[in-house]
């Protein structure tokens, strides 16, 4: 794969991408609570370790330590990637409630200010050498959509995407949560604003059935070709494998 582009590792998500996407992207994965976003940049991040590549992890919906327990439970050895200094965390999670950080965490925010956030980042990518190397990843923007006027976040994801996708070439990620109708209008603004964009979603049939089938749709990725039409899902041990889904019609 030529320089410039990159593969993300995980055979579902290079199926929807079989050319790979521009390194400097900044990727959004927007959907329903509980689908799997968080699970896909974690599988994401575990790939770019493997290749050697760093991490900058920011958390914000959950501590460290979790996403390390998940993401080990997943077969990727997150502790061992954070004692080396390959994958670095930024807690904005539980600083933000006046909880101690575990051993390994590089930063912490104990409030969401966006140009804190944009500075630390930057610093961490400055100080661990990434340049047209490495990942970022943002788990989740809900919160700082929680705290500002929606026009601010999105400011703070263009200097996301400026200074870390565009001007270091940083592979950068994010999460959005949508579980309103207000989230959905907020994720069809980004959807214009980010180099990919991608949903994720149950699907809606199996979950009638008691089945917990997953969809994923890449709406958009800026310089590449894109698999088009819904993918059906599920999470296994081994990450996660295509489906195939019977509907039944009536007659």
């Amino acid at each position: 794969m030529s320089g410039d582009r990159i593969s993300l590792g995980i055979p579902l998500l290079d199926k929807l991408l079989p050319r790979g996407l521009p390194r400097r992207s900044l990727v959004l994965f927007a959907g329903e609570g509980g689908a799997g976003k968080s699970l896909i940049v974690q599988l994401i991040a575990g790939s770019m370790l493997r290749r050697g590549e760093k991490v900058v992890y920011v958390c914000l919906d959950d501590d460290p330590e979790s996403i390390v327990e998940s993401m080990e439970s997943r077969g990727i050895d997150a502790r061992s990637y954070a004692g080396e200094g390959r994958l670095v965390f930024v807690d904005g999670y539980g600083a933000r409630y006046g909880l101690e950080s575990e051993d390994y965490v590089a930063d912490r925010l104990s409030s969401l200010d966006t140009h804190a956030a944009v500075a630390t980042i930057q610093r961490l990518v400055d100080a661990n050498g990434l340049r047209n190397s490495g990942l970022v990843v943002i788990d989740s923007l809900n919160p700082f959509f929680l705290r500002y006027e929606p026009t601010v976040v999105y400011d703070f994801v263009n200097v996301l995407r400026v200074s870390l996708a565009k001007r270091r070439g940083v592979l950068t990620v994010a999460t959005l949560h949508t579980p309103s109708q207000l989230y959905a209008e907020i994720a069809a603004i980004l959807e214009h604003m980010v180099d990919v964009f991608a949903v994720v979603r149950y699907h809606s049939e199996a979950l009638e059935a008691g089945v917990a089938v997953r969809e994923i749709l890449v709406k958009k990725a800026k310089g590449v070709p894109i698999s088009q039409g819904w993918t059906s899902f599920v999470i296994t041990d081994e990450g996660l494998v295509e489906a195939r889904v019977r509907v039944k019609t009536e007659g």
